[in-house]
């Protein structure tokens, strides 16, 4: 059992680090046993500094600990509500075993209380008993809270004066979750790479699919651009050559995180989306039920298009490196969910 640090001036490298020590009073231990490798693990490790995701599960110099969603076990517990055997979802390290320090313990989870996260966003923080309220487990892992991002890009989306949403890195699974609830209601256009448009097509998710050459071709009278893939250079054609048409201009992630971006854009400046700040908006408008509700409704709707879906198992210290170097360069087939085991 091992726990795996990425590189943090090579983030596709990876050092395997020893498993926590014994156990204090008021911490458990979990066996973390499937979590998934998406793209949203790579924006995390992307903005490990200045998004503070490095501070969930601090590493040694040089190094960062990618945070990853997924099931894990208690297997020791000193830990007062938290007993051996329960399992819960949540957001672990990359490794084989986690220890947490369980507070506000109850029937609908715990949040971890350890000192260095304090401070951080509550919705990271924050393990819910296993259920399978969200279905298979794998597709838990791979879209629960993908899909959460989605469902609130879409809230914010549904009240813009906008007759098109363009997506960059249409192929993602979190742009994927946005077409499909916007689709009937705005005119959804994928932006992806010229290997991933037949796939995107194929998902029926999109009214069009362009290649990032064909940027001119979006059709639209006011249009919202979603940049999921953090590419300076394609966000600088959607600025210069949708002109006056674009009003909005919103920045989710970094799928293309080795491309520069560009400081100068003309038209609207782009706007940072952070979900956990806009999920604390949507609960104190909604209540925490309502909020659930309109994110289960939206869920199960979403869950009936996955047929496209191939998910993938990797097991072991080598198998999971290799997977998440692939991630990191780009070179995961998006029909596939990787599920991984340390």
């Amino acid at each position: 059992m091992t726990t795996l640090a990425a590189h943090i001036g090579d983030l596709g490298q990876t050092t395997a680090l020893p498993d926590p020590g014994a156990i204090a009073d008021g911490e458990a231990r979990f066996v973390v046993e499937h979590f998934a490798l998406t793209a949203n693990n790579v924006t995390y490790a992307v903005h490990g500094e200045d998004f503070a995701y490095w501070r969930f599960f601090p590493a040694p110099e040089g190094h960062g600990i990618v945070p990853v969603w997924g099931f894990a076990r208690v297997t020791e517990s000193k830990a007062d509500g938290i007993s051996v055997g329960d399992r819960f979802f949540g957001y672990w390290p990359m490794a084989a075993q986690a220890v947490l320090t369980p507070v506000a313990v109850s029937a609908h989870g715990f949040t971890d209380g350890v000192a260095h996260r304090a401070g951080l966003p509550p919705f990271y923080n924050r393990y819910n008993p296993a259920s399978p309220d969200w279905g298979d487990e794998a597709l838990q892992c791979l879209f629960r809270p993908l899909y959460a991002t989605s469902f609130l890009i879409d809230c914010m989306v549904a009240t813009r004066p906008v007759d098109t949403l363009v997506l960059s890195s249409a192929s993602s699974k979190t742009a994927l979750g946005v077409a499909q609830a916007a689709k009937g209601r705005q005119r959804v256009v994928g932006l992806t790479s010229a290997a991933n448009r037949d796939f995107c097509l194929a998902t029926g998710c999109y009214d069009q699919v362009l290649s990032y050459d064909e940027i001119a071709q979006v059709e639209g009278g006011a249009i919202a651009f979603v940049d999921m893939a953090g590419h300076g250079g394609v966000r600088r054609d959607v600025h210069t050559l949708l002109g006056d048409r674009l009003k909005e201009s919103h920045v989710v992630g970094d799928t293309h995180w080795q491309a520069p971006n560009v400081a100068e854009l003309p038209g609207p400046a782009p706007q940072l989306f952070f979900a956990p700040t806009v999920a604390q908006g949507r609960v104190a408008e909604w209540g925490p039920a309502g909020f659930e509700q309109r994110l289960g409704a939206a869920w199960v709707s979403f869950a009936a298009t996955l047929s496209w879906l191939r998910v993938e198992r990797v097991t072991g210290d080598a198998a999971v490196a290799q997977a998440w170097a692939a991630l990191v360069a780009g070179r995961i087939d998006p029909a596939a969910g990787i599920i991984a085991s340390l």
